[in-house]
């Protein structure tokens, strides 16, 4: 008997290090999940600012594409960082994409103390249902401006003859009705500021918003 412990210790001693050779494979520890926010610059290319804040602390985004984020709810986010359009688009392709198409927007000029368009912003007028069709917009704004030759009151109204004009136009080439919003800022909304009685061409306008 005692022999045959001494085989059997000496086979278990024997088994040891090929234990030692063939540890237990552990699964690695999932990631952290991380939340990241990035500032673009929006549809008429312009930067703002976005504030992140959690419970640990905040931070400020001025610059455009530049990045902050967190790896814990109660971690303070991290300090800002320039990241590349190859590392925005692989973090978030995704979400970019499910975004809709950047509005689209149309300047049209008329005569003076008139509601016709000139033949060049007439022409603009097939860029605009392509734009619509391209969108599948339901929502056409569509505002008429005044230079300051008139009364503010002749001037408003003049301004709303001129988005109407421009309205049935978009109307009879097939845009419905329902999706435009016409309205008159009259000489409220100068493109280009004037004092009272001044004839300025890029104040008679039109301007369509198509999103």
């Amino acid at each position: 008997m005692r022999l045959a412990w001494i085989f059997a210790a000496a086979a278990l001693l024997a088994m040891l290090p090929a234990c030692r050779k063939n540890p237990v494979t552990r699964t690695p520890a999932p990631p952290k999940p991380e939340s990241a926010v990035v500032l673009l610059k929006d549809d008429n290319g312009h930067v703002g600012r976005v504030r992140f804040e959690n419970a640990g602390g905040s931070v400020e985004l001025t610059g455009e594409n530049t990045m902050t984020s967190i790896s814990a709810a109660d971690a303070a986010p991290a300090a800002p960082v320039a990241v590349s359009a190859d590392e925005i688009a692989r973090r978030f392709g995704a979400a970019l994409e499910g975004l809709p198409a950047p509005q689209a927007e149309f300047t049209l000029y008329f005569d003076l103390g008139s509601d016709r368009l000139n033949a060049e912003s007439e022409a603009l007028l097939t860029a605009v249902l392509q734009a619509v069709q391209t969108r599948n917009s339901t929502d056409v704004s569509i505002i008429g401006h005044t230079d300051t030759t008139d009364s503010p009151q002749s001037n408003f109204a003049l301004g709303l003859r001129r988005a109407e004009q421009v309205a049935d136009v978009l109307r009879s080439r097939g845009l419905s009705p329902e999706f435009m919003t016409v309205e008159s800022h009259g000489e409220g909304d100068l493109l280009v500021k004037t004092a009272d009685g001044v004839k300025e061409p890029r104040n008679r306008r039109v301007e369509i918003t198509v999103r």
